[in-house]
């Protein structure tokens, strides 16, 4: 081949080393065999032209006789490594009997511009067009319609940010601008965004009007708007019309499964439309209670349109979220999400919601750390503003030790929702993984500062203080907690470990002799358990409840390798034995 055979490419989010033989991206580097980079360099150097099977074998084989089926062998491990699909493909097509082409863009080392000859605007690999879709607008002006206007808010944050070319900003951090008084161009500097999109819903009947604009951050001028008139039950098409619409405006060019996904024609009926859409806004809330309303919620969608792939993937997020938040037992939570999510893959397999549920499933339930990356790194191909993707592949990251890539994913995700609660406890979780204790008291200072309310948060920082050596400030802050929900197991776990870990032992050891009583009452996490007696350098407990936390598949079991709470017995020889029996990962 030509001399570019040994020049370093990239490949939209891939980064090619032919003369390595090696494919870095979001899932880590790979290698691949001679022949195989062989043949994407050659398609490379074509891109975006086709190449027939026939020139592919002459230029890689060199005249060699070989059969059809080695070249359709070198495609599949290219596809496979680039997570890629072959009905819906996003790098490599097959063009029937033309061979194959690439349809990502390609741009080698020290080339400013891509091969495939895209105006800059239009370019898929330039820095992405930033955008927020602020709160509908109810002109209705009642309870049951601010429900819809919000959820349709929701939908169309979903839509489009399942476009690549975009950074959309998540639905929590957009949905804190709901009745503000600030200005476009305000809004826009706190988001850090190019565009903002407003819009309006007015529902008479069985009919629904929504107006959608975009309007440009600096200027606060109007790019393009547009009033759209439908049954209720064609709502979202008509979501699906507007995201088209904005990224034309936005002169972005859609991918081909991108286009796919946004030309669906999708009818649901009224009542099944209003229950997923109540579902959406219950689930958004978080809590147990509201968890429980959004399954309901969801059952019946599911029970008025059976093949609405949506309303199955939000009952099995529902139950993936009740067991991480240690609400529901893990092993009967991962029965019952399994099933829903069967359904899900069943009618929209490619969808990221339904890959990073796939994922979630595949880590927390099944402890199967490749194949949750692959579902992760599916997810984020398909949509990138993804934030609960960004999330769970931060976390399977951080488990192997992958500290500083797991954080930055978390910090991308935080960006993208900047008043998420959740998102920015966590990254205080991960920088405790890190033992940066006293950033990670600041950060969940942080997030109290939106709200002080946010009893998970204050739980969080009670341990992060303790940790961090500032005991008369962890015991403060587990008081507060506890006199706010006194009989909540998880206010109570982390009372233990504030106490156990501040040295005083005596009470931690009522707390928790309390706790294990409960166990046949009520689920409680052996892993707290395992955590608190570790921190007071209680081996031989530590070691029996970690055991026992891995027997229950409690999800964050998965962080012993690099929790900080279980440093003071990682030297136990008993330790590492028993997480590599288990399949939990042991970085270092």
């Amino acid at each position: 081949m030509c001399a570019q055979l040994t020049s370093r490419f990239s490949l939209a989010e891939f980064r090619v080393d032919p003369a390595r033989r090696s494919i870095a991206g979001p899932g880590g580097t790979v290698h691949v065999e001679p022949r195989v980079m062989d043949v994407l360099v050659a398609l490379a150097l074509r891109a975006p032209h086709p190449v027939s099977r026939d020139e592919l074998i002459d230029e890689v084989w060199a005249g060699a006789v070989v059969t059809d089926g080695v070249l359709t062998r070198c495609i599949s491990i290219l596809r496979e490594r680039f997570g890629d699909d072959r009905v819906a493909p996003r790098f490599i097509e097959t063009l029937s009997k033309h061979g194959y082409r690439l349809l990502a863009p390609v741009r080698f080392a020290g080339d400013d511009s891509p091969l495939h000859g895209l105006p800059a605007a239009q370019d898929p690999s330039a820095a992405p067009v930033s955008l927020a879709v602020l709160p509908f607008v109810n002109f209705a002006g009642g309870v049951p319609d601010d429900h819809v206007a919000d959820a349709l808010t929701e939908l169309l944050i979903a839509n489009l940010a399942g476009v690549a070319s975009l950074r959309v900003i998540a639905r929590t951090s957009s949905m804190a601008y709901k009745d503000t008084r600030k200005r476009v161009r305000e809004i826009a500097g706190e988001l850090d965004v190019d565009y903002v999109v407003e819009g309006s819903v007015l529902r008479e009947g069985g009919r629904v009007q929504v107006v959608v604009q975009l309007i440009e951050a600096r200027s606060e001028m109007h790019a393009w708007a547009q009033t759209y008139a439908r049954e209720m039950r064609d709502v979202l098409t008509l979501l699906n019309e507007a995201a088209r619409a904005v990224a034309k405006a936005l002169t972005v060019r859609l991918r081909p499964p991108e286009a796919v996904r946004l030309d669906r024609t999708i009818a649901l009926t009224e009542p099944a439309l209003h229950h997923y859409l109540m579902g959406r806004y219950f689930w958004a809330q978080r809590d147990a209670a509201a968890l429980h309303r959004a399954m309901d919620e969801f059952v019946a969608c599911a029970a008025g349109a059976p093949d609405f792939a949506p309303a199955h993937v939000g009952l099995a997020d529902s139950r993936i979220l009740l067991a991480l938040y240690g609400i529901d037992a893990p092993i009967a939570a991962a029965a019952a999400a399994r099933g829903h999510l069967a359904r899900a893959l069943a009618l929209d397999p490619e969808c990221a919601e339904v890959q990073t549920a796939l994922g979630a499933i595949r880590l927390f339930f099944d402890w199967n750390l490749d194949d949750a990356e692959i579902a992760f790194v599916r997810a984020l191909a398909a949509s990138p503003s993804y934030t609960t993707a960004c999330l769970a592949y931060g976390d399977l990251l951080t488990m192997r030790g992958e500290f500083d890539r797991g954080l930055a994913l978390l910090r991308q995700a935080v960006k993208l929702s900047p008043f998420d609660l959740g998102l920015n406890m966590n990254l205080g979780d991960f920088l405790v993984f890190g033992r940066r204790f006293d950033e990670a008291v600041r950060q969940l200072e942080h997030t109290l500062a939106m709200d002080a309310r946010f009893l998970p948060g204050r739980l969080r920082l009670a341990a992060a203080l303790a940790m961090a050596g500032r005991k008369d400030d962890a015991l403060a802050r587990v008081a507060e907690a506890s006199a706010a929900a006194p009989s909540q197991p998880r206010v109570r776990e982390t009372r233990a470990f504030v106490l156990a870990a501040t040295g005083r032992r005596d009470e931690a050891e009522r707390e928790l002799a309390s706790l294990q009583a409960e166990r046949n009452q009520r689920y409680i996490s052996a892993w707290e358990l395992a955590c608190a007696y570790a921190v007071m350098a209680d081996a031989d407990r530590a070691m029996q409840w970690l055991q026992a936390a891995i027997d229950e598949r409690a999800p964050m079991t998965l962080f012993a390798g690099v929790h900080a709470a279980l440093d003071p017995v990682r030297g136990d020889p008993r330790f590492t034995p028993i997480l590599r029996r288990g399949g939990i990962p042991t970085p270092g």
